[in-house]
């Protein structure tokens, strides 16, 4: 079984990617454009994260019971699809909620596939030292489009080019499809088939059973509830209690962009040459160090304080997250790779919006800045999560399983 290559696996997994924030982008635009009604605009956004939680379980049994090149094949193809389908419906004289909502949702499933069969095909591409360079080159891309992407779309519908970002994201789906089919044909993992739900349930039990990636979810689970109920508090907070603009709103989200482009491109060397347990634990405490400086400090010193928060919580996490990525490659078996990633992006993507609802119920009740806290105290208990387990006495990365 031929090794894939970095380089195919990088394309297509930041090709996806592009094109995933491309529609992500397009997709609320539109619709306003057309004076959609906000709730209806918001369900169409969650048609296309709700891949992540409704398909990420079956989609991680499947790649490890079939080809995982087969998988990504067909992930990237699903990509391409959605992204065409997206098109044509926002070139639509009247874009269709219902197709719309569709084609974000095709597009997402493929990414879904795609980025699992990656994250399982990648230990057999690099070797163990290389795996944090790798992660870190994913990262950079992903973060990268997420932060080109939306900017590049506002601009080309403002001036009508709205087929133009539909360009760019079949260049860019096809590229996706061009390096996955490049990769030669992968032999599956599995040596015996079990019941869907009992692969599952296997990948699941192996999370729970094992001290590191026990820590990790947990940690994720908290971090993604702070994380989130930054995301729906911080501009009500900001306007209200801080005066800032709304400009002022866009810059600090531009300068947590930053701070996450820094951290993927520092990430491997810090991996490399620095106590694995105390990057384990920078990541979560940089957060809640990010969030501290806009509830305590930001009311006294402003905007400066504003921006060195969202930098934190975009740089440290930035290295955590390829840091974890590597070492679940690490510690986890190969026949178990893909259920595993799938278990924890479940898990992760399945907390998110309870965070948006709860940070919002403690705002109505008790005022934002109760619920800033709420985000402070909620990126303490990631931190914790990850003090209290075996991750901080690691000096190095971990053997391999």
């Amino acid at each position: 079984m031929a090794a894939p290559t970095l380089s195919r696996l990088a394309t297509a997994i930041i090709g996806a990617n592009a094109v995933d924030q491309i529609v992500l982008a397009v997709v609320p635009l539109a619709l306003a454009a057309i004076h959609t009604p906000p709730d209806v605009i918001a369900l169409a956004v969650a048609a296309q994260s709700a891949a992540w939680l409704l398909i990420s379980l079956p989609a991680g049994a499947l790649a490890d019971r079939f080809s995982r090149r087969t998988i990504m094949c067909i992930g990237a193809l699903a990509v391409l699809i959605g992204s065409l389908l997206a098109g044509g419906v926002v070139l639509a004289a009247r874009p269709s909620v219902l197709w719309l909502s569709l084609a974000a949702f095709i597009t997402s499933s493929g990414v879904v596939l795609l980025v699992l069969s990656v994250f399982a095909l990648l230990p057999q591409s690099v070797a163990r030292e290389g795996l944090a360079r790798a992660n870190a080159i994913f990262e950079f891309g992903r973060a990268l489009a997420a932060i080109a992407a939306p900017i590049a779309v506002a601009a080309l519908i403002i001036h009508g080019q709205t087929i133009v970002a539909f360009g760019f994201a079949a260049f860019a789906a096809a590229a996706a499809l061009i390096a996955a089919f490049g990769i030669a044909p992968q032999t599956p993992v599995a040596t015996q088939r079990v019941p869907m739900l009992t692969a599952i349930k296997d990948g699941a039990a192996f999370v729970v059973e094992q001290p590191i990636l026990k820590a990790i979810a947990t940690c994720a689970i908290f971090w993604n509830i702070a994380f989130f109920s930054l995301i729906a508090v911080f501009p009500p907070y900001a306007l209200s209690v801080l005066n800032l603009s709304l400009a002022d709103v866009a810059t600090a989200w531009s300068v947590y962009g930053v701070g996450l482009l820094l951290g993927a491109a520092v990430a491997p060397w810090a991996i490399a040459n620095l106590h694995t347990g105390v990057l384990f634990t920078a990541g979560p405490l940089g957060s809640a160090f990010g969030v501290l400086c806009m509830t305590a400090l930001a009311p006294s010193f402003g905007m400066p304080a504003v921006l060195v928060g969202f930098f934190s919580v975009g740089f440290m996490p930035m290295i955590w997250l390829v840091l974890q990525t590597s070492v679940r490659q690490i510690v986890t078996p190969a026949p178990l790779l893909a259920r595993v990633a799938a278990t924890i992006s479940t898990t992760i993507y399945g907390i998110r919006p309870i965070g948006a609802l709860m940070a919002g119920a403690i705002a109505a009740n008790f005022g934002v800045s109760a619920a800033m806290w709420f985000a402070a105290i909620m990126f303490a208990c990631s931190a914790l999560a990850m003090l209290v387990s075996p991750a901080t006495a690691l000096r190095r990365m971990p053997a391999n399983a």
